[in-house]
């Protein structure tokens, strides 16, 4: 015979339990507190106020368990990000490496680009400048100007990165795509510089034969003269290398040469008395040579040229020198020589009044009298006379000769 289950306990039978577990463990509690005047007073620690303050400690551990828990947590899931954080910085560093080098490949590419041009802007003024100082020979055929040989056009270049997924993939194919049309542009300029060099070299070569055969017509030597130009002339300075485009210098050194003899040529022929002495219209009214003598009649040799122009006129140095003699001179009145060196001499006979003096240094620009008739004349006139080592030459073959002749500049 089984024993007999205990039946549900009553709710209220429940809550009298629980007060009584609670008083027991909870008394209410009489403070009393003592001032200092005597007197007493008293204040009751009730169950409520007892249980408010268990249910903050409480709260107050389980706030305190889970932030220690998180902070337990904490360091595992920093070193995560960190790690995630390392990874991402290291792409973004192998990304922007990759920008620096291509931006490097494109700064060295513009610069040789620049450089190229520099050369060429130089080389189309030379050009320009030797073809303003003397036209084209006959049947030589007109050298090209380096405006008309070609300016290089832009090329299309490939993607050289094609992985977008990278960092600054996009930015790094851009770059790659201008080193490329960079590259095609250079190329075509380095053809168009090479053009531009054996133009110039061939233009300045051209010059200086038509030159070089003139002056043999005159009667004069030109190597002796441009090697006399040539000699002490002080020198100097650093050894600074020219950049030179990739391929070579594309005859860059004997356009040099040239160019260097040409600047040579042009020295020598500033020097040569090769301008007119007369600024004006005249005539020649005693031409250089033989010749009956206005005064006696006689035949005698005339050692120069009488150039008629009116009274007054300015008279000017036809070439750079030093005057040798300013003053009157025997039958030649008043007369200025000037000296152009290499032997060469230039006489300016007749004055009317004389505006240089001895040791100064002229040049084509210089007025160096006024047109006159003192000395053994029958009226107004230039007598003007070239001697080359002593040796009498015809002025009017070395006139015609500078009507050709660069202008020093």
């Amino acid at each position: 015979m089984g024993g007999r289950r205990p039946g549900p306990v009553p709710t209220g039978e429940r809550k009298g339990r629980i007060r009584q577990v609670v008083e027991i463990l909870l008394p209410e509690w009489q403070v009393f507190v003592r001032r200092r005047d005597g007197r007493a007073e008293h204040f009751t620690f009730s169950r409520g106020r007892q249980l408010a303050l268990i249910g903050v400690i409480v709260g107050l551990s389980a706030w305190a368990g889970t932030a220690t828990t998180m902070l337990l947590d904490r360091p595992i899931e920093v070193a995560a990000k960190e790690r995630q954080l390392e990874a991402l910085m290291a792409s973004y560093r192998a990304a922007e490496s990759r920008l620096n080098s291509a931006h490097q490949m494109v700064d060295k590419v513009a610069r040789e680009v620049d450089a190229v041009h520099a050369n060429l802007r130089v080389l189309a003024e030379t050009d320009a400048s030797l073809m303003r100082e003397r036209a084209p020979l006959p049947g030589s055929g007109a050298p090209v100007p380096l405006a008309q040989v070609g300016a290089p056009a832009p090329a299309d270049g490939e993607p050289a990165y094609d992985d977008d997924s990278q960092p600054g993939a996009k930015e790094a194919r851009s770059v790659r795509e201008d080193v490329r049309k960079l590259e095609a542009s250079l190329d075509q300029l380095h053809q168009t510089y090479a053009k531009a060099v054996h133009a110039t070299a061939a233009l300045a070569g051209e010059r200086v034969g038509a030159v070089q055969l003139a002056l043999r017509h005159l009667g004069l030597d030109p190597d002796r003269l441009m090697a006399a130009q040539t000699r002490g002339r002080g020198q100097g300075g650093p050894f600074i290398p020219l950049p030179t485009p990739r391929g070579g210098d594309g005859g860059l050194d004997d356009m040099i040469g040239r160019m260097e003899q040409w600047g040579v040529t042009k020295a020598v022929l500033e020097r040569l008395p090769l301008a007119d002495p007369l600024h004006v219209e005249w005539e020649v009214n005693s031409p250089f040579g033989a010749r009956h003598d206005p005064l006696n009649n006689r035949t005698g040799i005339h050692e120069g040229v009488d150039l008629g122009a009116p009274y007054g006129t300015p008279v000017y140095a036809t070439g750079a020198g030093v005057v040798r003699m300013a003053g009157p001179y025997d039958r030649y009145g008043e007369t200025v020589d000037i000296d152009h060196g290499n032997g060469i001499l230039t006489r300016y006979a007749h004055l009317s009044r004389i505006k240089v003096k001895v040791g100064q240094r002229v040049s084509r620009s210089t007025v160096i009298g006024l047109l006159g008739n003192t000395g053994r004349t029958t009226g107004a006139h230039l007598h003007y006379e070239i001697r080359v080592a002593d040796i009498p030459r015809d002025p009017i073959k070395f006139i015609s000769a500078g009507g050709d002749a660069p202008e020093a500049r």
